[in-house]
Protein backbone atom coordinates (compact mmCIF):
# COMPACT_ATOMS: atom_id res chain seq x y z
CA UNK A 1 0.00 0.00 0.00
CA UNK A 2 1.32 3.44 -0.91
CA UNK A 3 1.41 5.97 1.93
CA UNK A 4 0.03 9.49 1.50
CA UNK A 5 1.70 12.36 3.32
CA UNK A 6 -0.38 15.36 4.41
CA UNK A 7 -0.25 18.01 7.09
CA UNK A 8 -2.36 17.65 10.22
CA UNK A 9 -3.14 19.80 13.23
CA UNK A 10 -2.36 18.05 16.50
CA UNK A 11 -4.83 19.30 19.18
CA UNK A 12 -2.75 17.98 22.07
CA UNK A 13 0.71 18.33 23.55
CA UNK A 14 2.10 18.01 20.04
CA UNK A 15 0.39 21.18 18.79
CA UNK A 16 3.65 23.11 18.96
CA UNK A 17 5.47 20.74 16.62
CA UNK A 18 5.37 20.38 12.84
CA UNK A 19 3.74 17.09 11.81
CA UNK A 20 3.24 14.92 8.77
CA UNK A 21 0.78 12.03 8.64
CA UNK A 22 0.63 8.92 6.49
CA UNK A 23 -2.68 7.06 6.32
CA UNK A 24 -2.95 3.31 6.35
CA UNK A 25 -5.09 0.55 7.83
CA UNK A 26 -5.04 -2.63 9.92
CA UNK A 27 -3.30 -1.16 13.00
CA UNK A 28 -4.76 -0.22 16.37
CA UNK A 29 -3.80 3.46 16.07
CA UNK A 30 -1.63 5.97 14.28
CA UNK A 31 1.82 5.64 15.84
CA UNK A 32 3.67 8.84 16.72
CA UNK A 33 7.29 9.02 15.54
CA UNK A 34 9.68 11.80 16.54
CA UNK A 35 12.28 13.30 14.24
CA UNK A 36 14.87 16.06 14.46
CA UNK A 37 15.50 18.92 12.05
CA UNK A 38 19.25 19.17 12.61
CA UNK A 39 20.58 15.66 12.10
CA UNK A 40 21.64 15.75 8.46
CA UNK A 41 21.50 13.43 6.55
CA UNK A 42 19.55 11.17 8.90
CA UNK A 43 16.64 13.42 9.91
CA UNK A 44 16.02 16.93 8.60
CA UNK A 45 13.67 19.18 6.66
CA UNK A 46 15.09 20.79 3.53
CA UNK A 47 13.89 24.31 2.84
CA UNK A 48 10.26 24.31 1.69
CA UNK A 49 10.13 20.52 1.77
CA UNK A 50 8.88 17.54 3.80
CA UNK A 51 10.86 15.63 6.46
CA UNK A 52 13.56 13.52 4.88
CA UNK A 53 16.75 11.64 5.68
CA UNK A 54 17.91 8.04 5.99
CA UNK A 55 16.24 7.38 9.37
CA UNK A 56 12.95 8.82 8.15
CA UNK A 57 13.11 6.85 4.90
CA UNK A 58 13.66 3.62 6.83
CA UNK A 59 10.87 4.12 9.39
CA UNK A 60 8.41 5.18 6.68
CA UNK A 61 9.25 1.99 4.76
CA UNK A 62 8.78 -0.12 7.90
CA UNK A 63 5.40 1.40 8.71
CA UNK A 64 4.31 0.97 5.10
CA UNK A 65 5.43 -2.67 5.21
CA UNK A 66 3.27 -3.13 8.33
CA UNK A 67 0.39 -1.21 6.71
CA UNK A 68 0.21 1.10 9.75
CA UNK A 69 -0.69 4.75 10.17
CA UNK A 70 1.95 7.07 11.58
CA UNK A 71 2.52 10.70 12.53
CA UNK A 72 5.95 12.27 12.04
CA UNK A 73 6.45 14.84 14.80
CA UNK A 74 9.24 17.41 14.85
CA UNK A 75 10.78 17.80 18.30
CA UNK A 76 14.15 17.95 20.08
CA UNK A 77 15.67 14.61 21.07
CA UNK A 78 15.53 15.26 24.83
CA UNK A 79 11.85 16.14 24.69
CA UNK A 80 11.16 13.08 22.55
CA UNK A 81 12.79 10.83 25.14
CA UNK A 82 10.75 12.41 27.93
CA UNK A 83 7.48 11.94 26.05
CA UNK A 84 8.38 8.40 25.03
CA UNK A 85 9.09 7.55 28.67
CA UNK A 86 5.62 8.83 29.62
CA UNK A 87 3.89 6.96 26.80
CA UNK A 88 3.01 10.19 24.97
CA UNK A 89 5.27 9.27 22.05
CA UNK A 90 5.55 5.82 20.48
CA UNK A 91 8.76 5.64 18.45
CA UNK A 92 12.01 7.54 18.00
CA UNK A 93 14.95 6.62 15.74
CA UNK A 94 18.73 6.66 16.12
CA UNK A 95 18.86 5.34 19.68
CA UNK A 96 21.71 3.55 21.42
CA UNK A 97 20.82 0.94 24.03
CA UNK A 98 21.45 1.99 27.63
CA UNK A 99 20.37 0.54 30.97
CA UNK A 100 18.40 3.69 31.80
CA UNK A 101 16.48 3.70 28.53
CA UNK A 102 15.78 -0.04 28.74
CA UNK A 103 13.63 0.64 31.81
CA UNK A 104 11.05 2.50 29.73
CA UNK A 105 11.67 1.50 26.12
CA UNK A 106 11.89 -1.49 23.84
CA UNK A 107 14.60 -1.47 21.18
CA UNK A 108 14.28 -2.67 17.63
CA UNK A 109 16.95 -4.71 15.96
CA UNK A 110 19.78 -2.43 14.74
CA UNK A 111 19.09 -0.78 11.39
CA UNK A 112 22.39 1.02 10.74
CA UNK A 113 25.71 1.83 12.34
CA UNK A 114 26.94 5.25 13.34
CA UNK A 115 30.26 4.85 11.61
CA UNK A 116 33.26 7.12 12.03
CA UNK A 117 35.49 7.05 8.97
CA UNK A 118 38.75 8.63 7.86
CA UNK A 119 38.07 10.35 4.52
CA UNK A 120 40.83 11.07 2.04
CA UNK A 121 40.79 12.27 -1.54
CA UNK A 122 40.09 9.44 -3.95
CA UNK A 123 43.33 10.26 -5.76
CA UNK A 124 45.27 9.53 -2.51
CA UNK A 125 43.33 6.42 -1.52
CA UNK A 126 45.85 3.83 -2.70
CA UNK A 127 48.66 5.61 -0.86
CA UNK A 128 46.79 5.64 2.46
CA UNK A 129 44.46 2.64 2.21
CA UNK A 130 46.29 0.60 4.87
CA UNK A 131 46.55 3.46 7.36
CA UNK A 132 45.16 3.53 10.87
CA UNK A 133 44.98 6.86 12.69
CA UNK A 134 48.33 6.24 14.37
CA UNK A 135 49.94 5.87 10.93
CA UNK A 136 48.38 9.13 9.74
CA UNK A 137 49.76 10.96 12.78
CA UNK A 138 53.19 9.34 12.43
CA UNK A 139 53.36 10.35 8.77
CA UNK A 140 52.35 13.94 9.59
CA UNK A 141 49.21 13.99 7.48
CA UNK A 142 47.16 17.12 8.06
CA UNK A 143 43.90 16.02 9.70
CA UNK A 144 40.69 17.75 10.71
CA UNK A 145 37.95 16.60 13.07
CA UNK A 146 35.00 18.12 14.90
CA UNK A 147 35.07 20.09 18.11
CA UNK A 148 33.93 17.91 20.98
CA UNK A 149 32.94 14.97 18.80
CA UNK A 150 33.10 11.37 20.02
CA UNK A 151 35.00 9.42 17.40
CA UNK A 152 35.77 6.26 19.33
CA UNK A 153 38.55 5.04 21.64
CA UNK A 154 41.27 5.00 18.99
CA UNK A 155 40.70 8.70 18.29
CA UNK A 156 40.70 9.36 22.03
CA UNK A 157 44.10 7.72 22.38
CA UNK A 158 45.67 9.61 19.47
CA UNK A 159 43.94 13.01 19.73
CA UNK A 160 46.29 14.80 22.10
CA UNK A 161 49.44 13.47 20.41
CA UNK A 162 48.05 14.62 17.06
CA UNK A 163 47.25 18.08 18.44
CA UNK A 164 50.64 18.41 20.15
CA UNK A 165 52.45 17.47 16.94
CA UNK A 166 50.47 20.04 14.97
CA UNK A 167 48.79 17.64 12.55
CA UNK A 168 45.24 17.76 13.95
CA UNK A 169 43.01 20.82 13.74
CA UNK A 170 39.46 21.01 15.07
CA UNK A 171 36.44 22.97 13.86
CA UNK A 172 32.68 22.77 14.26
CA UNK A 173 31.52 22.32 10.67
CA UNK A 174 31.78 19.02 8.78
CA UNK A 175 30.90 20.84 5.56
CA UNK A 176 33.92 23.12 6.00
CA UNK A 177 36.19 20.15 6.70
CA UNK A 178 35.04 18.30 3.57
CA UNK A 179 35.63 21.45 1.53
CA UNK A 180 39.16 21.66 2.94
CA UNK A 181 39.77 18.10 1.80
CA UNK A 182 38.34 18.74 -1.65
CA UNK A 183 40.47 21.88 -1.98
CA UNK A 184 43.70 20.09 -0.96
CA UNK A 185 44.03 22.10 2.24
CA UNK A 186 44.08 18.97 4.43
CA UNK A 187 44.91 15.32 3.78
CA UNK A 188 42.27 13.63 5.92
CA UNK A 189 38.86 14.36 7.46
CA UNK A 190 37.44 12.38 10.38
CA UNK A 191 33.65 12.28 10.13
CA UNK A 192 30.53 10.17 10.29
CA UNK A 193 30.37 8.12 7.09
CA UNK A 194 27.01 9.41 5.86
CA UNK A 195 27.61 12.98 7.02
CA UNK A 196 30.88 13.15 5.12
CA UNK A 197 29.29 11.81 1.97
CA UNK A 198 26.31 14.16 2.34
CA UNK A 199 28.56 17.20 2.04
CA UNK A 200 30.42 15.70 -0.92
CA UNK A 201 27.05 15.11 -2.61
CA UNK A 202 26.01 18.70 -1.85
CA UNK A 203 29.27 19.88 -3.44
CA UNK A 204 28.57 17.62 -6.45
CA UNK A 205 31.88 15.87 -5.93
CA UNK A 206 30.78 12.55 -4.52
CA UNK A 207 33.51 10.56 -6.24
CA UNK A 208 36.29 12.92 -5.12
CA UNK A 209 36.50 11.54 -1.57
CA UNK A 210 36.70 8.04 -0.17
CA UNK A 211 36.81 6.53 3.34
CA UNK A 212 39.76 4.36 4.28
CA UNK A 213 38.96 0.69 5.02
CA UNK A 214 39.86 1.06 8.70
CA UNK A 215 37.01 2.43 10.82
CA UNK A 216 37.61 4.51 13.93
CA UNK A 217 34.30 3.45 15.43
CA UNK A 218 31.02 1.73 14.56
CA UNK A 219 28.09 1.61 16.98
CA UNK A 220 24.69 0.16 16.06
CA UNK A 221 21.60 2.32 16.43
CA UNK A 222 18.01 1.19 16.93
CA UNK A 223 14.47 2.46 16.95
CA UNK A 224 13.25 3.02 20.51
CA UNK A 225 9.61 2.15 21.26
CA UNK A 226 7.72 3.19 24.39
CA UNK A 227 6.83 0.45 26.87
CA UNK A 228 3.92 2.61 28.03
CA UNK A 229 2.20 2.95 24.64
CA UNK A 230 3.48 0.12 22.43
CA UNK A 231 2.65 -3.56 23.15
CA UNK A 232 5.36 -6.23 22.84
CA UNK A 233 3.50 -7.82 19.94
CA UNK A 234 3.86 -4.64 17.93
CA UNK A 235 7.61 -4.62 18.59
CA UNK A 236 7.91 -8.15 17.19
CA UNK A 237 5.98 -7.18 14.05
CA UNK A 238 8.04 -4.00 13.74
CA UNK A 239 11.25 -6.06 13.77
CA UNK A 240 9.88 -8.43 11.15
CA UNK A 241 9.00 -5.52 8.89
CA UNK A 242 12.36 -3.87 9.54
CA UNK A 243 14.20 -7.04 8.52
CA UNK A 244 12.18 -7.22 5.30
CA UNK A 245 12.94 -3.58 4.48
CA UNK A 246 16.69 -3.89 5.14
CA UNK A 247 16.85 -7.02 2.97
CA UNK A 248 15.01 -5.47 0.04
CA UNK A 249 16.41 -4.25 -3.25
CA UNK A 250 14.50 -1.02 -2.70
CA UNK A 251 16.53 -0.36 0.43
CA UNK A 252 19.81 -0.97 -1.40
CA UNK A 253 18.70 1.52 -4.01
CA UNK A 254 17.70 3.95 -1.27
CA UNK A 255 21.17 3.89 0.27
CA UNK A 256 22.64 5.15 -3.00
CA UNK A 257 20.95 8.49 -2.26
CA UNK A 258 23.32 8.83 0.67
CA UNK A 259 26.54 7.10 -0.34
CA UNK A 260 28.12 5.14 -3.25
CA UNK A 261 27.12 1.47 -3.38
CA UNK A 262 30.71 0.25 -2.72
CA UNK A 263 31.57 2.74 0.00
CA UNK A 264 31.33 0.74 3.24
CA UNK A 265 34.75 0.41 4.87
CA UNK A 266 35.57 -2.52 7.13
CA UNK A 267 38.19 -3.36 9.70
Amino acid sequence: MKSRMYSVVILSIFACFGAQVATAADCEKAYSIAYSNNYIPYQYVPKNSVPTGLDIDVVKSVMSEMDCEYNLLLMPSKRAQMLLKRGMLDIMPAASITVERSAYAYFSEPYRDETVAMFVRSSDYNQYKDYKLRDAVDQKLSITAGLGGWYGPEYGEEKQRAIDSGVLRLNAETEARIQQLLNHRVDMVIADLYVGYHHAIEARRLNAIRPLPHLLNADPVHFMLSKESVPPGFVAKFNQALAAVLDSEKYKELLEKYRPADSIPSN
